[in-house]
């Protein structure tokens, strides 16, 4: 299996034994940041905000073949005629209607009405009671007619839904990889800061060693200036690297979101241990892991679903229909002119077929065919050529990570070569061998040396991260578990 995971599983987490009177100082693992990353960062935060309206747009879309009922009660009051003719009516009503459409395309209704009519000053005969019923069919035949069409926006939702969590888990991912990456930068300003202050001091020694000399006459006073004006260049290389760290934590404390007077004290070791990711298998995984891709993937099915549904619309709306409705009255009370409603003869039905033919002049179907399947072969374009890249991209970034290996190795043998040497020329000076320019040039050999292997340990770790993040398993590495 890949190997490349072995060296990014994270570990548990640093207990904080800070005192309370240094509450502003944290020591931090590479895991803590991690956790830290993924709990305060404010893009994850606007992320999961906008996931509460993502859900409930694909609940909208769900509910497309959920019957729904309406209720409308009424009541009214009239008054006609004059003088001793005037009387009063009352009338009061309510109907229920309650609607549904089912994945073939057909679409019922029920419809009940029930009505009391009271009037005063007039015969109680005239009073009445009115029920009824009626029910509704309409199925389409050519025009959105079959599941495939009905349920196209139903699955384009959910396919939707799983593209926003795709786009949440490469949210997360980035953020992950920005924090990794500001962490290492931190520790390498801090290990950067501990070389200067070495050679700061190698220079001092340096220094005092020439006053001997030169109290010994064995050393001409001149060649004093050339130590002293190294020993000024180290110390102002010194401040520079201290301001170099404080960006660090900065840029660190911002991809965290924490309080920025927080001193972070990172314990992240920068170890290294030799991993050869296979390139077969890393393009294989990126194909199965990478939000980019898999998002591709959804977007194509969804213009398939368009294309569909377009392609169908083209066709005549032949669609069958039918009715049928009971009425019952009575002049007494309410309750007969239900009953009769239930068993009454005043029933009404009708069936048939009703045809729309749309004869000249209408190219806006054919107009949307053409852009959805257009769209369609775009995207197939697409998602070819980003498939295509992924393997690219998985190819050079196995590459960059074997390349920053060999650099790692070369760095660490330059760095203990200038080490001897410096060790071997100062024994030299010390025997009136050796000249202060040729201690100090070893001297900032080594420097450089031992910065070159720093940046090139950062450079094969942060590389293994990219890698991570190129194969889409940065989520899976961390074990950080998405919230849908």
């Amino acid at each position: 299996g890949i190997l490349l995971f072995s060296l990014l599983t994270p570990v548990a987490f640093a207990e904080d034994n800070t005192p309370p009177n240094a509450q502003n100082i944290k020591q931090m693992t590479l895991s803590d940041c991690v956790f830290l990353a993924v709990r305060h960062n404010r893009s994850i935060k606007s992320a999961y905000l906008d996931r509460v309206v993502q859900k409930f747009d694909l609940k909208v879309a769900e509910d497309e073949f959920i019957p729904n009922l309406t209720v409308t009660p009424s009541v009214q009051h009239a008054s006609t005629g004059d003088g001793d003719d005037r009387y009063y009516t009352n009338k009061n009503s309510v109907s229920a209607e309650i609607t549904e459409k089912i994945p073939t395309g057909a679409e019922f209704a029920f419809a009940w009405t029930d009505t009391a009519e009271r009037k005063r000053n007039s015969d109680p005969e005239e009073d009445s009671f009115d029920s009824s019923w009626k029910i509704n069919l309409k199925q389409p035949l050519l025009k959105g007619a079959g599941i495939k069409v009905n349920t196209a926006v139903l699955k384009s939702a959910r396919i939707e839904e799983k593209k926003n969590i795709l786009e949440l888990r490469a949210t997360i991912s980035d953020t992950i990889t920005s924090a990794i990456t500001a962490y290492r930068s931190f520790v390498q300003a801090g290990k950067s800061l501990e070389i200067n202050r070495a050679s700061v001091a190698r220079a001092k020694e340096l220094l005092a060693v020439n006053r001997a000399l030169i109290a010994a006459n064995r050393m001409a006073q001149v060649e004093i200036i050339q130590t002293k004006a190294d020993l000024a260049g180290k110390e102002l290389s010194l401040v520079q690297a201290e301001n170099a760290i404080e960006a660090a934590r900065l840029a660190l404390i911002k991809v965290l979101d924490i309080d920025r007077n927080i001193k972070i004290v990172p314990t992240e070791k920068i170890e290294i241990e030799p991993v050869h990711p296979d390139p077969i298998k890393c393009s294989a995984l990126a194909l199965q892991n990478r939000p980019d891709y898999l998002q591709s993937l959804h977007t194509l099915e969804i213009a398939e679903l368009d294309l569909i549904v377009a392609k169908n619309n083209r066709l005549w709306d032949l669609s069958l229909v039918g009715n049928y409705g009971i009425e019952g009255t009575d002049e007494i009370n309410r309750g007969n002119a239900f009953k009769k409603s239930q068993n009454s003869d005043r029933s009404a039905w009708d069936i048939g077929l009703s045809l729309t033919v749309p004869l000249y002049g209408d190219l806006t179907r054919q107009q949307n065919y053409l852009t959805k399947k257009t769209a369609f072969e775009k995207t197939e374009i697409a998602n070819e050529e980003l498939k295509v890249n992924v393997a690219i991209e998985v190819l050079d970034a196995v590459r960059d990570v074997e390349m920053k290996l060999r650099q790692v190795e070369l760095a660490r043998q330059s760095r203990e070569l200038s080490e001897q040497k410096l060790e071997i020329e100062q024994v030299k000076l010390k025997a009136g061998r050796s000249s202060n320019f040729q201690l100090v040039t070893f001297q900032n050999d080594l420097i450089a040396a031992q910065n070159s292997a720093l940046e090139a340990n950062v450079a094969y770790l942060n590389a293994l991260t990219g890698l991570d993040k190129i194969l889409g398993t940065t989520t899976e590495t961390w074990k950080i578990e998405i919230k849908k």
